[in-house]
């Protein structure tokens, strides 16, 4: 094994036949085609379509009914196997085909995210898909950069890295471009860099020197195995749903079957018996929810990935119904980020977007705003991707501000790459959040070295001494400081970011900056950019107050320009609905907590700053949505119960998110926290409409017994029954449309049980009302003295019927049923038309009524049927009008 970490960087590109730029596109392509892709072997097992199928057998109510099925076999009841045995191998292929489209779809999902990283190749700057890294290739890092294969450093600055997935070591390692002894421990390596890794400060080039299986990280494969994946709040609270009901049905089996065993006198088989607890059992428990819950969750993702937002975790689906609180960043989410220089201030001239572009920088009377220019250009990390291009094609890689000033000076002839070729950059401080300013030292000649900076306006004038006006250096007396503060106060309460620039020369031999030489700059001026707001932002923000969610926009702009951007958004915007960085710095938690409520902007506001609020927004009881897109914005996306990162943003950001913006868009957010609140109805619909069905059934077979009655359904017509209800139209309602507008209610709380006091009321009152409605058929038919079988098919046919009718009662309980389309599910009325088919083939078709020993119903019968079922609706529909929304609720 090579020891790169031992070697001199000259050696190391000796071995890996590369160079500082990196190599050519011909040299990679044979490279990529030679040694593979860099991609790690996947560590996640497979669920194949054998391993999907043998999972359906492992349900104990698939294997209490398969043993009912052996024992009828053994004492040749031949029809009552066949009937069982059917229903278990449709349930089961039932059970595979859904859980495999689902585990297909959230695959998909998982590997949606595709990361790419920024290389030289050709000697020029390149950003490529990951999996095309090879060895050899330059990697160019910044903050919140993912390492996506191992490499040797041989340039950085002031470089940080995260190295917790390799070593377990959560303090930021300092990283360096000095050899080291070959025995060094790979915690200790500070001059190489490790796939999987994180870039927490500052900025690198290193040359690739492992990819895929042959990184440190692919040798160890215990690190590469995906943690098993939580489980729900949901889901947990659907298990002790099932356990409940699983108690209550072991019960009342044991019931059925004893009170059988005492009441033989009225011809009641022990066999039948046995099988009736065992039917009843298996319907009672709602066996097609934990596949349902699934199947609406993969849907749900799916619906919101349409939507431009990509959920990585199923819990967030869920959670997102509950959000009552989105604090987002203003740039890029409520803007369209996309940066344009529109004002340039210097000490004698002003120009706007429209003049800027005709600057003639030939021009000796413009030399102030070409050294403005030059220094937004130089102090700058963007770059252009495709200067071949047109260009309304030109492709910018990197911060929106900077790849503005590139944008600006291409239009009056200052091209960066040309400016780099003459100003060398030699030594840099990266950005910081809380400095608020980047600075670059350059080569100017042969006599000196000049210092960039460009940053905030307050950072970056607190450290000038003197300004320039026509070429000239002057003294920055009171008069002239005045005069720029009162340009910058003008142009942020516009709502427009301010910038200023400054300059310093440095003596030759000064080829490295700290804070020791940010003092005494020449200010050259200000800089004004303007991002338009997105067009929809401030419906979407209403539309947000509508639903009962409160949005707050966190900022790093001033106190008067994030007021600005809050009044034109409809955002609260008065003294006492903002707080600045510097106040949120000198209060306590517990004022904070007090004043949150009435807390709409946070401006001037430190990434640190965001964890915090979301803190104290938790423990007032709200589910908070969180924006970023920096590796500092991690810990707040973390504790956030949502969050959501920007597509643009850091890899870092986006690999801690739960939710991903593929567009950057606040109206996305909405829409996102939309679809949660669908997915979280269509849960409650299945639960209702299961649940509803099992306690008819339970109720019909515990009545018959203690009335001493003949049984008003057998074994195998309880489960053709459930076959017809459960199996199709309970997975339909997964594709169940948008019935109400779920926008116009308030979020639903975390605690919030899934059966709520509606869904119980709704519950009881369907199979009451059903139960009442069959037995009185039941004692009807048998009391006119109709053959048993009669009766009973009179029962199963009437069972059937309501199932399919009261499914379009509950689709929603917020509209009657004349206001719900009643074809918008196609799924749905192919499942009722294939439902009311295996009805009739039951009632009519001879092998069936073999099996299910049932009879034909003569017209007047089926009228009945129908008469009472539209009466059973009827009082479902009475029930909801009187006592599930009032007059404000109701939805026209």
């Amino acid at each position: 094994m090579e020891k790169y970490h031992a070697d001199s960087i000259s050696h190391v590109f000796v071995k890996l036949q590369s160079s500082e730029a990196g190599l050519s596109s011909i040299e990679a392509d044979a490279r990529l085609k030679a040694n593979g892709a860099n991609v790690l072997p996947s560590a996640k097992v497979k669920m194949t379509r054998l391993k999907i199928f043998v999972n359906q057998w492992k349900s104990p109510l698939i294997l209490i009914l398969a043993f009912a099925g052996f024992v009828s076999l053994v004492l040749a009841e031949y029809t009552d196997a066949i009937v069982i045995f059917f229903t278990v191998f449709t349930n089961v292929f039932i059970g595979f085909v859904q859980e495999y489209k689902a585990d297909v779809a959230l695959e998909k999902l998982q590997n949606f995210v595709k990361y790419s990283c920024l290389v030289l190749r050709d000697g020029k700057k390149n950003v490529i898909p990951v999996a095309q890294l090879v060895v050899g290739d330059v990697i160019l890092l910044e903050a919140g950069s993912k390492i996506q294969a191992d490499a040797r450093i041989f340039y950085c600055n002031n470089l940080q890295v995260n190295e917790a997935p390799l070593t377990g070591e959560s303090v930021p390692v300092e990283k360096n471009t000095k050899k080291i002894s070959a025995e060094t421990v790979l915690a200790n390596r500070n001059n190489m860099l490790y796939a999987g890794t994180t870039v927490v400060v500052g900025n690198a080039y290193g040359v690739v020197t492992d990819i895929g299986q042959n990184t440190e990280i692919g040798k160890i494969a215990t690190l590469v195995k995906e943690t098993s994946q939580e489980e729900t709040p949901l889901q947990n609270q659907l298990k002790k749903i099932s356990r409940f009901i699983g108690i209550i049905v072991i019960f009342v089996s044991i019931f059925i079957f004893s009170l059988g065993f005492i009441r033989n006198s009225v011809g009641y088989d022990l066999l039948q018996i046995f099988k009736t607890a065992v039917a009843v059992a298996v319907a009672a428990i709602p066996e097609g929810l934990a596949i349902s819950l699934t199947v609406i969750l993969a849907l749900g993702m799916q619906h919101i990935l349409k939507r431009r937002a990509l959920v990585r975790k199923l819990i967030s689906a869920e959670t997102l119904g509950s959000v009552s609180v989105i604090c987002t960043d203003k740039t890029g989410t409520l803007t369209e980020g996309r940066m344009l220089l529109s004002h340039l201030i210097t000490s004698n001239n002003e120009f706007d977007d429209g003049e800027i572009n005709l600057i003639d920088i030939s021009d000796k009377n413009k030399i102030d705003e070409r050294s403005i220019m030059q220094v937004g250009i130089l102090c700058n990390d963007s770059f252009l991707q495709n200067p071949q291009s047109q260009k309304e094609d030109w492709n910018f890689v990197g911060d929106t501000t900077d790849s503005a000033f590139l944008i600006a000076g291409l239009s009056i002839g200052l091209d960066k790459t040309i400016l780099e070729n003459k100003f060398k950059r030699i030594a840099e401080i990266p950005f910081d959040s809380r400095n608020k300013f980047m600075a670059s030292l350059h080569q100017d000649g042969q006599k000196k070295n000049s210092l960039y900076i460009k940053g905030s306006f307050e950072s970056v004038f607190a450290k000038s001494s003197f300004y320039q006006t026509n070429g000239k250096i002057k003294k920055l007396d009171k008069k002239i400081k005045d005069w720029f503060i009162k340009q910058e106060r003008i142009l942020a309460e516009k709502g427009l970011r301010v910038l200023a620039l400054a300059t310093k020369d440095m003596d030759k031999e000064v080829t490295e900056i700290d804070d020791k030489n940010l003092d005494k700059l020449v200010f050259l001026g200000i800089v004004a950019l303007s991002d338009p707001l997105r067009a929809e932002a401030k419906e979407t923000i209403l539309q947000a107050k509508q639903a009962g969610i409160r949005t707050i926009m966190i900022t790093g702009d001033n106190h008067k320009t994030a007021q600005f951007i809050g009044h034109e958004l409809g955002i609260a915007c008065e003294k006492e609905n903002i707080m600045t960085g510097e106040e949120l710095e000198k209060i306590s938690d517990i004022e904070l907590s007090k004043r949150i409520d009435q807390l709409y902007i946070f401006a001037r506001v430190d990434p640190k700053h965001k964890i915090r609020i979301v803190e104290v927004l938790q423990r007032k009881g709200e589910v908070v949505a969180m924006t970023g897109d920096g590796v500092n914005d991690a810990p707040a996306l973390k504790g956030a119960n949502i969050g959501i990162a920007l597509g643009s943003g850091s890899d870092v950001a986006k690999d801690i998110a739960d939710l991903v913006l593929t567009d950057d868009n606040f109206a996305t957010i909405v829409a996102a926290v939309e679809e949660g609140r669908y997915i979280y109805k269509n849960i409650k619909k299945v639960i209702l409409y299961l649940l509803a069905g099992s306690f008819t059934e339970m109720v019909l077979i515990s009545g018959s017994i203690i009335a001493g009655m003949p049984l008003a359904l057998l074994p195998v017509q309880i489960l053709w029954i459930n076959f017809i209800s459960e199996s199709f139209p309970n997975m339909a309602l997964a594709f169940d449309k948008k019935i109400d507008n779920v926008m116009l209610e308030k979020p639903k709380k975390r605690s919030e049980n899934i059966i709520d006091k509606k869904i119980l009321s709704m519950i009881l009152l369907i199979s009451t009302v059903s139960s009442l409605i069959l037995f009185s058929l039941f004692l009807y038919y048998f009391k006119l003295g109709y053959h048993i079988d009669y009766v009973r098919t009179v029962v199963f046919a009437g069972l059937g019927v309501y199932s399919l009718i009261y499914i379009y009662s509950i689709r929603s309980l917020k509209k009657p049923l004349w206001k719900i389309n009643f074809f918008d599910n196609k799924y749905l009325t192919s499942a009722i038309v294939l439902g009311i088919f295996l009805l009739l083939m039951a009632v009519y078709f001879s092998p069936l009524q073999i099996l299910l020993q049932t009879v034909s119903l003569e017209a007047k019968t089926w009228f009945i049927l129908i008469i009472f079922g539209l009466l059973n609706v009827l009082i479902i529909e009475l029930f909801k009008g009187l006592f599930l929304y009032n007059k404000q609720e109701r939805q026209v």
